[in-house]
């Protein structure tokens, strides 16, 4: 289904970004938004996501969805409870991911997944696959001229708000202003809300044994001065863990969480000017007042975090992501599990194959052997949803059990060096999927 559908009325022409569309109310900072003001039938609504998710726009969204026809709303990384809200087109959920509250929507049939390298979305944006024609977005308050950064999420929605039709926002005085090259001003916005309610960050828990233990393994493979990628979440967070008595680590990295301060206040970074790249952070308010207008840290859009310049001089760098599945050929997993789509393919291509285009690089999966149930091997003879990186794109699988170094690997020694790793419960059943 294409973001066009039939019977649709056209696109509107876009207008200019500092001029608000002809016969749109224009609404003060601290009034009230009746969303539906803004709306046509039709509209494909680009939000914000992770902490540039306006969860109470979001909100207002799905709710006038009920009543303005033919919606679709083109979200990411979400953390808003509102998603729970939504009915059978109303509005249409396309995302690149199915993470916390958008997972339920995918597993009912109330989503549709659109699969593909998270580099591809600033392209979609630009070229028009994606229209944008409302965005929503989370904003820090403007600057003395006027300027809103665009806090700590730079990525394909500031990008669409530069020529989307309506821009609606909520101005948070809690979000961070980070440095960065993408900003709007505050004649760029057609109509805002004031909130001052605490920005998301992501649920966490401590980590298993098993996460612990091959943090450990994976972290013995990264030396001093490395330029590393780990993403957020609990393995992101044990994996820094062992890493904070590391010197001169460097981080580019598409998102970045609490771990980042954890290894900054150990003296594990490198202080040096452009050391630390992201585009997104997520975490504790600790780490957002940490890359507050801060020179530690650059936030730039992922063409420009993982463009061959950029990262010509890593050595090395080294990815780190996780996976769901990985199987006897090193094929790798990461977004559909038992017939349901709970992942995303996101930026863990991007990722993986920037280590080839760096001085030396590393690309590394980390799961545990099992899943969490600890009933089902994570080391499979096939994969059971499709393959989000190739094998050939694979350096190393960590598991608590062990490193498979898949490089310069037959497929027999691939597998049996994948065989080694996985729980020892499972071998011998992985042993008998081999070809004699």
């Amino acid at each position: 289904m294409s973001f066009r559908q039939q019977g649709q009325c056209d696109q509107q022409e876009h207008l200019p970004s500092h001029t608000p569309a002809e016969g749109l109310p224009q609404v003060g900072r601290r009034a009230e938004l009746n969303i539906a003001d803004y709306l046509l039938p039709g509209d494909t609504v680009v939000i914000g996501q992770a902490a540039a998710e306006p969860p109470e726009l979001v909100a207002r969204l799905i709710e006038a969805a009920g009543e303005c026809e033919r919606l679709t709303a083109v979200c990411g990384y979400s953390l808003s409870d509102a998603w729970g809200k939504v009915t059978a087109g109303r509005p249409r959920v396309v995302g690149y991911a199915a993470h916390g509250p958008l997972r339920p929507l995918a597993a009912n049939g109330l989503m549709d997944v659109m699969p593909c390298h998270y580099s591809q979305l600033e392209q979609h944006v630009v070229s028009g696959r994606i229209p944008a024609d409302v965005v929503l977005l989370q904003l820090p308050p403007a600057d003395a001229d006027g300027y809103h950064s665009v806090g700590a999420s730079v990525d394909y929605v500031a990008l669409a708000a530069q020529s989307a039709r309506v821009v609606l926002a909520e101005i948070n005085e809690n979000l961070p202003s980070t440095r960065g090259q993408w900003r709007l001003h505050r004649s760029q916005i057609t109509a805002s809300i004031a909130t001052d309610r605490p920005v998301v960050g992501t649920p966490s828990r401590p980590p298993s044994t098993a996460e612990r233990v091959l943090s450990r393994n994976v972290a013995s493979m990264i030396p001093d001065g490395a330029t590393i990628q780990l993403g957020i979440g609990t393995l992101a967070d044990a994996i820094a863990t062992e890493l904070l008595a590391h010197q001169r680590l460097r981080v580019r990295s598409g998102l970045v969480g609490n771990w980042l301060l954890d290894l900054h206040d150990a003296g594990a970074l490198d202080t040096a000017e452009g050391a630390c790249v992201t585009g997104m952070a997520l975490g504790d308010p600790a780490l957002y007042s940490f890359v507050h207008d801060s020179d530690a840290i650059q936030f730039v859009p992922i063409s420009k975090l993982l463009s061959a310049t950029a990262v010509a001089e890593c050595n090395p760098y080294v990815a780190v992501n996780s996976a769901l599945e990985v199987d006897l050929l090193g094929q790798v997993n990461s977004e559909v599990i038992k017939g349901r789509y709970v992942g995303a393919v996101g930026s863990q291509v991007d990722t993986f194959r920037a280590t080839r285009l760096a001085k030396s690089g590393l690309a590394i999966v980390a799961m545990a052997a099992t899943s969490p149930s600890g009933d089902t091997s994570q080391v499979v003879g096939r994969l059971s949803g499709p393959v989000t990186s190739l094998q050939s794109d694979i350096d190393l699988v960590v598991t608590e059990f062990g490193i498979a170094d898949l490089r310069a690997t037959t497929l027999r020694e691939r597998a049996e060096r994948l065989i080694a790793v996985a729980a020892p419960e499972h071998r011998a059943t992985l042993r008998s999927t081999l070809p004699s």
